[in-house]
């Protein structure tokens, strides 16, 4: 059997929740940040959007509703699943949704924009997130923007070892404690948040925190696009 790798500890979190709870581990929710800047920059119909790590599926579910033209990717085949029936109880195509690692594979389209949200923080490793961010890079138009968001202040650094993923915790969910898989984290500073964009070559054209988005105190916002 093909050994997981440590930010694949969330679908096991899902399997958990979906099957014992009948619920959405995230809730219901999306985060009205993404459809605001969506809308910042002009994006419509006609706009190809895709979404990294879209997770149960809030913000994508929200958007297809309101008939942008987006496609979103998960590592978690658990989250897909879920995503696919939830597109069917609001008669949306099923197909916008898709298994993907994008740290190990490419798609052969680029898009006008791309999003993430809690997504990239999951990746501990350094390497991990080089690739994260050079998949955006590569898949973003020359004039496309991407909207990438963490969870963290600014200010507080955090790494959790990913050796511990997959093991069992007890976390409270809906009033009820719960076993549930560990999963990876890696908060930092702004000014590392900054350098690796930096060093990805997306150029920052706003940053700010924001405390909207669903499931999070404190979220990082990078609004990016390609270094000429």
């Amino acid at each position: 059997m093909k050994k997981r790798k440590y930010y694949e500890a969330y679908d096991d979190r899902y399997k958990k929740i979906h099957e014992e709870m009948g619920c959405a581990w995230a809730g219901e929710s999306s985060s009205p940040t993404i459809e605001k800047l969506l809308k910042k920059y002009h994006a419509d119909k006609n706009s190809s959007i895709l979404e990294i790590g879209c997770g149960e599926g809030q913000n994508a579910l929200n958007l297809l509703l309101k008939n942008f033209n987006v496609e979103a990717s998960d590592v978690s085949s658990e989250a897909i699943k879920w995503c696919k029936q939830k597109a069917k109880e609001f008669n949306v195509d099923e197909s916008h949704f898709f298994v993907m690692d994008i740290l190990d594979n490419k798609l052969k389209k680029k898009y006008d924009f791309i999003f993430s949200v809690a997504v990239l923080h999951m990746l501990v490793d350094d390497g991990d997130r080089c690739k994260f961010l050079r998949f955006v890079f590569d898949h973003l138009k020359d004039d496309g923007k991407a909207f990438i968001i963490v969870m963290g202040d600014g200010q507080m650094t955090r790494k959790t070892d990913p050796c511990k993923a997959f093991e069992l915790a007890e976390r409270s969910f809906e009033g009820k404690t719960v076993q549930v898989a560990t999963t990876s984290c890696r908060m930092v500073t702004w000014e590392e948040y900054l350098a690796e964009l930096e060093k990805a070559n997306l150029k920052v054209l706003n940053y700010y925190i924001d405390k909207t988005i669903a499931g999070f105190v404190s979220s990082m916002v990078a609004e990016v696009e390609k270094k000429n």
